[in-house]
């Protein structure tokens, strides 16, 4: 089972989370068909998404994050909601598929936009934007956190495959001041996830809980109760049904005329909705 492991440092001045999303990723990669080039990438933003929702309380608390990148893997959508329950896609899936060792970079691209999308059922949504900054994924979320949410944050993910080329662990570390962080408590916190550059091989060998113990048991610690993402998609024939209600009759009819049904995909999860021309007159009766 995935797990989301946090803790309360200095007394309420830093909280570091660490996360294993193995499940999670595998069950992403077994919907897309990821190569491991792209799964690579995928699994490392996947992290990052799991790690914004968790903190989600209500069931109507929406997350979006959008990587627009111009790397071989092209726009990449994640969704999250309350108790880190993701759900994404990527626009090619099989990128670089001859390229197992491809840097992430090549999937995401170096030139483009992270947007964040935040919809607390306020009137309004947060939305936050930033630029990449190298197309690494862990410098371009730590980024955004800065600019966009000011919480300078130190950020470390990682996807390990095994032999096969499957995946083997993945997950990851991020590290965000509370009120009252210092810059001295701040930099040390960095340098240690800055530490972190066999993320990869540490995700497989020790349990979320097991890094924090380790690289900051030796601060004053308080353990909050964990979290279990998952991949989760919340789509439905009735959602869908709803979605065509919002096309209007004389569309609807004319998409039966033409092609005899409605096919609609789902993005996340790959699951098809077919209406035929009763389903559809069902809808506006």
């Amino acid at each position: 089972m995935d797990i989301l492991n946090r803790s309360i440092l200095f007394g309420g001045k830093a909280i570091v989370s660490a996360l294993d999303i193995t499940d999670t990723a595998r069950r992403a990669r077994e919907i897309h068909g990821f190569s491991v080039a792209a799964a690579r990438a995928f699994g490392k933003a996947l992290t990052l998404a799991a790690f914004m929702s968790a903190g989600f309380k209500d069931l109507g608390n929406k997350l979006t994050v959008i990587l627009d990148g111009d790397g071989a893997g092209g726009r990449m959508v994640f969704a999250g909601r309350e108790g880190a329950k993701v759900r994404g896609y990527m626009e090619h899936p099989d990128c670089l598929a001859e390229r197992p060792d491809a840097k992430v970079s090549e999937v995401v691209g170096k030139d483009g936009t992270l947007a964040v999308i935040k919809d607390f059922g306020l009137k309004e949504p947060y939305n936050g934007y930033s630029r990449l900054v190298n197309g690494s994924i862990d410098a371009d979320f730590a980024f955004y956190f800065t600019q966009s949410e000011q919480l300078p944050s130190a950020v470390a993910t990682g996807v390990k495959f095994d032999g096969d080329g499957g995946i083997a662990a993945a997950g990851g570390v991020i590290v965000q001041p509370m009120p009252g962080c210092t810059d001295e408590i701040l930099v040390m916190l960095e340098d240690i996830v800055r530490d972190f550059t066999d993320m990869d091989e540490r995700i497989a060998a020790y349990t979320p809980q097991q890094i924090i113990d380790d690289r900051f048991g030796h601060f004053e610690k308080s353990d909050l109760a964990p979290v279990y993402p998952a991949y989760e998609c919340d789509c439905s024939r009735e959602r869908v049904a709803a979605a065509i209600k919002l096309l209007g009759n004389a569309e609807a009819e004319s998409m039966i005329c033409e092609a005899g049904k409605i096919e609609v995909g789902c993005d996340f999860c790959g699951k098809k909705y077919i209406f035929d021309a009763d389903d559809v007159r069902k809808i506006f009766g």
